[in-house]
């Protein structure tokens, strides 16, 4: 209307400018309108005052029974402004033709109390010209004026008449009063009302209980016409109830839109609004009329039944939401539902919100009761405790399970499986429930982000506004965006702190710290009792394999940066603390690896022990589970594998255990040499003891003589296998570790070797020692030899018990003993002779010939140090015989009679020394 007006006004002012021709309200210069119409000639004020009074007199003549004619005329009609002959001459339709019509049209009689003069303007000259209203104006105003002049002139040629009229009518009036019209008779109406009021108490007796049911009838009546007209919305609470019952949320929904859209409509009372096809009935108009306040009750209580019945509905729909196993098309047409019922609270948001509620729940109850069954296992043998011989009881099972290539932690009579079993099903239910719910959970996300879940009123006008896509970003909560975020970051926070809070991972832990060397003996809380290196590596790969495999799944959903850097960070975490863990296990049982020496050959090299075997596969796979631990890694989003190489702090950590491990085994080898055997299992013993056959566990020379053939055989194989496999697993240069490693097994192999040589030298040692100088002998006087003595067949008796203990524990080492064992002989008879002062013929012959027989029948294990040695012993002789006792030509007989004599005893003790000829001659003799 504001806008109609202020138009209406510029065209105003256009006009009144084109009127007097000029171009703006305030002009420099006049010019007049010659076309303008001059101002008609005023009438005289008596002529006025005679045609109004004419006009009145004409007006005010009663009709007996007015007709719409008189009624007409008796109406001033005519035009103020003189412009049109009536007021109604210019209407488009009829002229009103009864009563009704000229009351309503009374406003536009300038006569009238209520004249409307925009009205007036509005509808009469609507189509004037600015022209014809300047001159109505000045017409009105002209006829105003005359007017009252007329009514002056009037009065005063009429004032003695006014006068007289006045006279009479206080008469008249006195004489009223005289006859009873006071105040107290109610100026004569008192006889009247009274008579009146009776009548109608009378009428009231007879007529109202009539009356009184006829409003009754009638207000059934239309009662029932309106129960009949809305039997929709009357029924509308009870088919909302069996439509819920039975499930059909859809026709539920689509009555209560219908219901609410003739509630509204009734309220509004919009006939406009009713013309719809979901309504089952068209409203009369005449029906919205009769509404009364009681009506309007009636159909409030029915909608507050319906709202209170859709409230209900609501909240069965909520708790559908709130069901966590429903599918996402499920739970979305349930959202939609709960929009079409103008819930008050977000649908969308509610089922997000529902969801990681339920999630995060799940979670802490998941971890709870796999934590409690983990605990329900280590308590159900609280006798136990931390064993180094259960410990390596286990090591040697777990061991003897990888050689058969079937290595699984199903075994349930083992306590120790069973707990890792328990410890990795926390990991794999806790990465199972996270892989299961944060896709769905992030999808459902980026749905609400992206407004698929919204109202579709909501939704249409927003893709009015600027497309469907770009309408529905436009209109997204930033900080419900955020907040989506938040949730998939939390629930990935609480997966990275539960696994987190029970592997310790935030505790770092340095075990070759030099400073630290207490913390070694202090392990992992999560770890099972007696759990051994091997049990330990198997179950952290596993674990680590579950969460990359998690990891990596979770990377094709593109979760936010910060979540997915959460999941990164918990991997790095695990690995560097899985790979600690390992480290520090596979050096403790590498201490005391030696417990699992059972003395026993190895079936396809009985050159040494299977305790090599052992740790061969042991350490091999120590190593090889560190690698697999130190290289999983997230898959990329371009692709590749889920391998990659090392990181060199890994590699060092590895390298370091790798070689303190191997160091701590060649220590446990030497304290095995000499510790007297405790087997590890009493029932066992047996079964051991007949697979050792000669083998005597008990004697330190065999387990030295044993542990040495060891130690060869690491030098020579083992150690050179593990470190190539070391290598070329993670691409680094050992030849430096080599070298060191093979420098400790040689000190290790003389330090064993050496104790063994240096018992038996010492036995041999006293028998030449008190032979040659102890024995009575008078090596100056003494006569021509007729035999060797007797301490020299004792000595070499003395290495045929050597010959005999090494070849029947290590074959491999006799050469080497014996050839040690006769340098150490020779040395121990060259000191001696040398503290013989003189020798005689006799003297020098006797120890000729026992040097000579010692050095034949050891002639295959003399080594060059020896036989220098025994060329020392002849230049001592030589040196301390007496050259007196020579004479000429009987020398050269004397020794021929000793080489007989050699040759004789030779053969004589052949049996008893075959053992130090060559397999040839003694196979030979043997014949013989």
């Amino acid at each position: 209307m504001s806008v109609q007006i202020e138009s209406n006004e510029y065209a105003e002012d256009a006009a009144i400018l084109r009127f007097y021709n000029v171009d703006s309200f305030e002009p420099d210069i006049w010019v007049d309108d010659p076309d303008a119409e001059p101002v008609s000639q005023q009438e005289t004020t008596k002529q006025q005052f005679e045609r109004r009074g004419e006009a009145s007199q004409q007006q005010q003549i009663p009709s007996a029974s007015p007709s719409d004619h008189d009624i007409q005329a008796s109406m001033d009609i005519s035009d103020p402004l003189g412009l049109l002959p009536s007021i109604f001459e210019k209407e488009s339709g009829p002229k009103p033709s009864n009563f009704a019509g000229f009351k309503e049209k009374s406003t536009l009689m300038i006569s009238n109390k209520n004249f409307n003069p925009r009205q007036f303007l509005l509808q009469v000259h609507k189509d004037a010209s600015y022209n014809d209203l300047v001159l109505g104006e000045k017409r009105l105003r002209q006829g105003v004026d005359k007017r009252a002049e007329a009514l002056k002139s009037l009065v005063h040629n009429n004032f003695d008449r006014f006068v007289t009229a006045k006279n009479t009518m206080d008469h008249v009036y006195e004489e009223m009063k005289s006859l009873q019209l006071n105040e107290i008779q109610e100026y004569g109406t008192r006889a009247l009302r009274l008579a009146l009021e009776d009548a109608n108490k009378r009428a009231d007796q007879i007529y109202g209980p009539v009356v009184e049911r006829r409003q009754r009838v009638d207000k059934v009546r239309s009662t029932l016409s309106i129960l009949q007209q809305y039997k929709f919305f009357f029924n509308l609470p009870s088919s909302l109830l069996e439509a819920i019952k039975q499930n059909k949320y859809e026709t539920a929904i689509r009555d209560y839109k219908k219901g609410k859209y003739v509630y509204q409509t009734l309220k509004t009372n919009s006939i406009s609004d009713l013309q719809s096809d979901t309504i089952p009935n068209n409203i009369p108009e005449d029906n919205l009329s009769g509404f009364t306040n009681m009506h309007r009750k009636v159909f409030d209580k029915v909608w507050s039944e319906v709202t209170k019945i859709i409230g209900e509905l609501q909240n069965v729909l909520l708790k559908m939401l709130a069901d966590p196993w429903r599918s996402m098309d499920e739970q979305e047409k349930t959202i939609n539902y709960l929009f079409e019922l103008d819930t008050k609270e977000d649908p969308a948001w509610f089922y997000l919100d529902s969801q990681y509620q339920w999630i995060m729940g799940l979670m802490k109850e998941t971890f709870a009761t796999n934590v409690e069954k983990v605990d329900k296992i280590k308590n159900s043998n609280v006798h136990i405790k931390e064993s180094v011989t259960q410990r390596s009881l286990s090591l040697k099972h777990a061991i003897s399970v990888i050689e058969s290539k079937s290595l699984s932690l199903d075994t349930e009579g083992d306590l120790d499986l069973r707990t890792w079993k328990a410890i990795s099903e926390i990991v794999n239910s806790l990465s199972s429930l996270l892989v299961r719910c944060l896709p769905d959970f992030w999808r459902l996300s980026k749905a609400f982000i992206e407004g698929k879940f919204k109202n579709k009123s909501s939704l249409a006008s927003s893709e009015k506004g600027g497309g469907s896509r770009r309408g529905r970003r436009a209109n997204v909560d930033l900080s419900k965006v955020e907040q989506c975020q938040s949730m998939s970051r939390n629930i990935v926070d609480k997966y990275a702190s539960l696994l987190s809070s029970y592997f310790t991972l935030d505790h770092i832990m340095d075990i070759h710290d030099s400073d630290n060397e207490k913390y070694k003996d202090d392990m992992p809380s999560f770890l099972p009792l007696n759990t051994n290196s091997i049990h330990v590596s198997e179950s952290l790969t596993r674990m680590m394999t579950t969460l990359s495999n998690c990891i990596n799944d979770l990377n094709n959903i593109h979760l936010p940066g910060e979540a997915f850097a959460g999941l990164t960070d918990l991997l790095e975490k695990a690995r560097s603390k899985f790979i600690d863990v390992i480290c520090l296990c596979w050096e403790r049982d590498a201490k005391n690896f030696y417990y699992l020496e059972d003395w026993v050959l190895d079936p396809y090299n009985p050159q040494y022990t299977g305790l090599l075997k052992r740790y061969y596969d042991y350490h091999k796979f120590c190593a090889r589970s560190a690698h697999k631990v130190a290289s999983m890694t997230v898959i990329s989003e371009g692709g590749g594998g889920g391998v990659r190489n090392v990181d060199s702090v890994y590699v060092d950590k590895i390298r370091s255990s790798f070689l303190e491990s191997t160091f701590a085994f060649l220590d446990g080898l030497v304290q095995l040499a000499f510790a007297d055997y405790k087997p590890l299992n009493e029932k066992e013993e047996l079964l051991l003891a007949k697979k050792r056959e000669k083998i005597d566990v008990h004697s330190v020379d065999v387990r030295v003589l044993l542990t040495v053939s060891n130690l060869a055989h690491m030098r020579s194989a083992v150690i050179r296998k593990l470190v190539t496999l070391f290598e070329s697993a993670y691409k680094v240069n050992m030849e430096e570790d080599y070298k060191t490693l093979i420098d400790v097994v040689d000190q290790l192999d003389l330090i064993l070797f050496g104790d063994y040589i240096k018992r038996k030298s010492a036995v041999i040692r006293d028998i030449i020692h008190h032979g040659i100088l102890m024995s009575g002998i008078d090596w100056y006087s003494i006569s021509k030899p007729t035999d060797v003595h007797s301490f020299v067949y004792e000595a070499l008796m003395t290495l045929v018990m050597v010959h005999s203990q090494i070849s029947s524990v290590a074959k491999q080492l006799v050469h080497r003993a014996l050839s040690f064992l006769l340098e150490t002989m020779a040395n121990d008879c060259l000191e001696s002779f040398r503290q013989v002062e003189r020798f005689g013929m006799g003297g020098m012959l006797q120890a000729t010939l026992e040097t000579e027989f010692m050095h034949q029948t050891l002639s295959q294990y003399v080594t060059p140090a020896a036989s220098e040695t025994l060329q020392q012993i002849y230049q001592t002789i030589e040196q301390a015989f007496d050259q007196q006792q020579q004479h000429a030509g009987s020398l050269d007989a004397e020794l021929g009679h000793v080489k007989e004599l050699l040759v004789y005893s030779r053969k004589s003790t052949v049996v008893q020394f075959l053992c130090f000829k060559p397999n040839k001659e003694r196979h030979a003799g043997n014949r013989k």
